[in-house]
């Protein structure tokens, strides 16, 4: 893993993809990333309940991010 692991480059975005009375989602984003690495595959009826649910769904990649880079870090630094 050549990338150096940093929160900072993520965040969620929350936009109006569909049609009432559900009409929002949330996105996720990496910074030097054309588009969203991860999205809600459901629709919200709020603008905040997507929010919600995007922060968690942030949280969990976040944490499963970090777990894979420390992996790959224990791995560089085990003697061969």
């Amino acid at each position: 893993m050549s990338e150096e692991f940093n929160p900072a480059d993520y965040s969620v975005v929350v936009k109006m993809r569909g049609t009432p009375p559900k009409p929002w989602r949330w996105e996720i984003y990496r910074a030097g990333r054309g588009g969203p690495i991860k999205s809600s595959t459901v629709l919200f009826e709020t603008m905040t309940e997507a929010t919600r649910e995007g922060k968690k769904a942030l949280a969990q990649l976040l944490a499963k991010q970090r777990r894979e880079f420390e992996r790959a870090m224990e791995n560089l630094e085990a003697p061969s």
